[in-house]
């Protein structure tokens, strides 16, 4: 019998137990992530653990949930996170950086690996075929200190993308649908495996904002296979080196089967005060709108990201140029130490501010 490509990861990274629907099982975890809400209290965790250093291949700690700083406190504890990260060979990345899901995704995030995170958006990594999972603080704490992460085996589902998606309609709007046909409970104790010939039309960004919303599914994670489009993404922010191509087994069995044709996908959207309360756009049409948010976690790529209209018959918009890199516009050059390698090579401003070596899997 064939395995779907979350058995795959699973029996990969298994330290103890059996694959088996609704066993618990403790798998190894390549990389964590938290931000400025849920680390403190991590690193906090972590530090009573007593170890010298985190145990995964890749700690991120990013602060973009609470980038207005009301009060002191909320410096404090970036002050404090920057700290723990630079103590215990974590990445950090500042204030404004950006969301932590897309910087993630652009810097760390590889095929077949395995990520947890103190955020329950995590499984905004599978657009890229990789595991992730969201999680606790503590869980992540332990995983730093390289505890195994348990959990009981979900069901898998098999949604198969058929067709293309039409004009106006995007990748939101596919998990739109899912959310429309079933309820925010539809997906407690699955994981939705992406797979059929619809996955190849959509791009990484579009992935991505389909495994995000997963979690409003309630779904344990959601995963696509890596293809071609995956390994030209990987090239274009020159980590050609971290893809690798993972899929299900022709021949993989599901627990349920799910078909999404992506052509007769229109445009959705989900009305207070739950996600699974989606109409189609144009019966809420003319509803007066008086606030606008562009990008969040789940649109977080400027490839994901719609473009604001400012009134002007073109749609023209008239904020600020932003220019990747730097927040401050200056081209972004490696800093390095005083042994002469670098200390930053990573897009925007996500440094590593300790060196160590990872501890082999064990």
């Amino acid at each position: 019998m064939g395995r779907t490509l979350t058995e795959k990861i699973l029996e990969d990274h298994l330290v103890d137990g059996e694959v088996e629907t609704g066993e618990e099982v403790g798998i190894a975890v390549d990389q964590t992530i938290a931000h400025d809400l849920t680390g403190t209290m991590a690193w906090l965790q972590f530090e009573a653990l007593g170890l010298d250093e985190v145990q995964v291949e890749v700690a991120g700690q990013h602060c973009d949930h609470q980038t207005y700083q009301p009060d002191f406190k909320v410096s404090d504890d970036h002050r404090f996170l920057r700290s723990a990260a630079g103590t215990y060979g974590a990445y950090f990345a500042r204030p404004g950086t950006g969301i932590l899901h897309q910087v993630h995704k652009e810097n760390f995030t590889a095929p077949g690996k395995t990520l947890i995170g103190a955020d329950s958006h995590t499984p905004t990594a599978g657009g890229l075929g990789c595991l992730g999972i969201g999680t606790g603080g503590l869980d992540v704490a332990t995983a730093m200190g390289g505890a195994p992460y348990y959990l009981d085996v979900p069901e898998i589902v098999n949604v198969r993308l058929e067709g293309e998606l039409p004009e106006w309609s995007t990748a939101k709007d596919v998990i739109l649908e899912l959310l429309r046909r079933y309820s925010v409970k539809f997906g407690v104790g699955k994981v939705f495996e992406y797979t059929g010939p619809g996955v190849e039309s959509l791009s990484v960004p579009e992935r991505t904002t389909v495994t995000n919303m997963g979690t409003e599914l309630g779904a344990t994670t959601s995963i696509f296979p890596s293809d071609e489009r995956t390994e030209e993404f990987f090239e274009r922010l020159g980590r050609s080196e971290d893809f690798a191509e993972v899929s299900p087994d022709p021949d993989a069995e599901y627990d349920d089967d799910v078909v999404v044709d992506l052509s007769a996908v229109e445009p959705l959207i989900a009305c207070p005060s739950m996600p699974d309360n989606v109409v189609p756009v144009r019966e809420v049409a003319g509803t007066q709108t008086d606030q606008v948010l562009v990008g969040s976690c789940t649109n977080g790529a400027y490839e994901a990201a719609p473009r604001p209209r400012s009134g002007d018959a073109d749609g023209d918009h008239r904020g600020p140029r932003l220019q990747a890199g730097r927040r401050d516009g200056r081209s972004e050059r490696p800093h390095r130490g005083t042994d002469g390698r670098r200390r930053q090579h990573l897009r925007g401003d996500v440094w590593r501010l300790h060196r160590r070596r990872p501890r082999p899997r064990q």
